[in-house]
């Protein structure tokens, strides 16, 4: 009797640890009204870009992701502010009563938000690559397959 109501004292105690457990991993979503924007998902919250470089910042296993997601990053928000300021600018002009606002700016304005496409596009992949090697425990994947196009046409690359 004892040997039974210890097994099925050590298979409860393992099914309650085996529930326990959460998952830490991260993953990418799309969000937005149209889905065009990607985030990061933790334990079932969403992460801004931030809340995401700051993660990969606090965590001293990803050190080597830390500058390339800064460059691309600020690189970004630097422009967006950019693009904001200059846009808006004309328009408050011509909401204010100036006859003869200096669109000008809003074309510049325009030519930064094209500028920062770049730095997304950089922040979301070198974002990918961190989240790869947090969700692989912080090991690095040992090939990555991709699509690739060249001057010999079109075919399949392995990176190490």
């Amino acid at each position: 009797m004892g040997k039974i109501l210890l097994t099925f004292f050590v298979a409860g105690l393992i099914s309650a640890t085996g529930f326990a457990q959460t998952d830490n991993a991260i993953e990418k979503t799309k969000t937005g009204l149209f889905k065009n924007k990607t985030a990061y998902k933790k334990c079932g919250i969403t992460m801004t870009n931030a809340q995401f470089f700051k993660l990969v910042g606090d965590d001293p296993n990803m050190s080597e992701f830390v500058k390339p997601l800064a460059i691309n990053y600020l690189g970004d928000a630097l422009l967006t502010a950019a693009t904001s300021v200059l846009i808006f600018w004309p328009i408050g002009e011509q909401i204010a009563g100036n006859d003869d606002p200096n669109w000008t700016l809003a074309y510049i304005g325009a030519g930064c938000a094209l500028l920062s496409i770049p730095f997304k596009k950089g922040f979301e992949k070198n974002a990918d690559k961190a989240m790869k090697f947090y969700n692989n425990g912080y090991k690095k994947v040992a090939v990555d397959f991709r699509l690739n196009f060249n001057s010999n046409g079109l075919g399949l690359a392995m990176k190490f």
